[in-house]
């Protein structure tokens, strides 16, 4: 596998994506390749600042969750409010950040393997605004103009990962992360898959990381890449 590519690692949270892609990376560069590793979702650069200014002063009491989910679960009416600046704001941040860290590298000749990136910021998106009851179209704006900076890389190879809900929570305590709602594990599980499905403009792998061990998941994903 010397042409370059990105290589999408999606899938609920703490299923294993940091991880898999991690020994992927070190196995890929053993073998004389060109990677670059990275993160894309939401909250970025100028979005994150914009969340963590307005969860200090109205949401300061909540250290339990992520700033965004404070803001939702405490002042869902500002949050819609300044949804549309918070989207605006995210999707210029992600930009910078997609070029830099996914199309320049891959236009260098590198695979680029990559955790979560635009299908998990689509569905984020997606569910952010069902919560505050401003659902974004399929045709809106935002999610077009994700698909075409997707498009710019051409070829994307998906990965996406998953386990059982206890699995997942044993693992959020060993890392010592925050917890994260049932209903956004759903989503992930739903939207989030429906559409890296949808995505993956090459052989799409699922694989549930709580039925196999560390070294039988790389060696599906290997054979799978045909490395």
């Amino acid at each position: 596998m010397s042409q370059s590519r990105v290589i999408a690692f999606i899938g609920t949270v703490g299923s294993g994506k940091s991880t898999h892609m991690k020994i992927l990376c070190s196995k890929l560069r053993r073998k004389g390749l060109k990677v670059k590793v990275n993160f894309l979702k939401t909250g970025h650069l100028f979005a994150f600042i914009l969340e963590i200014l307005l969860a200090r002063i109205v949401a300061s009491k909540r250290k339990d969750v992520f700033p965004i989910r404070a803001l939702l679960e405490e002042k869902p009416t500002l949050f819609k409010r300044i949804f549309r600046l918070w989207l605006g704001l995210d999707l210029i941040s992600i930009t910078l950040k997609f070029l830099t860290c996914v199309y320049l590298p891959l236009r260098l000749g590198y695979i680029v393997l990559v955790e979560e990136y635009i299908p998990s910021t689509v569905s984020d998106y997606v569910y952010l605004s069902r919560i505050i009851s401003l659902p974004l179209r399929v045709n809106s704006f935002s999610i077009n103009y994700l698909l075409r900076l997707m498009n710019l890389c051409g070829s994307t190879q998906i990965i996406f990962l998953d386990a059982k809900n206890d699995e997942l929570r044993i693992r959020w305590k060993l890392r010592r992360s925050l917890d994260e709602r049932e209903d956004y594990i759903q989503m992930q599980r739903t939207l989030l898959l429906q559409i890296s499905r949808a995505l993956s403009s090459m052989n799409f792998i699922y694989i549930n990381t709580g039925a196999k061990t560390l070294v039988e998941i790389q060696k599906l994903i290997m054979n799978q890449l045909l490395v």
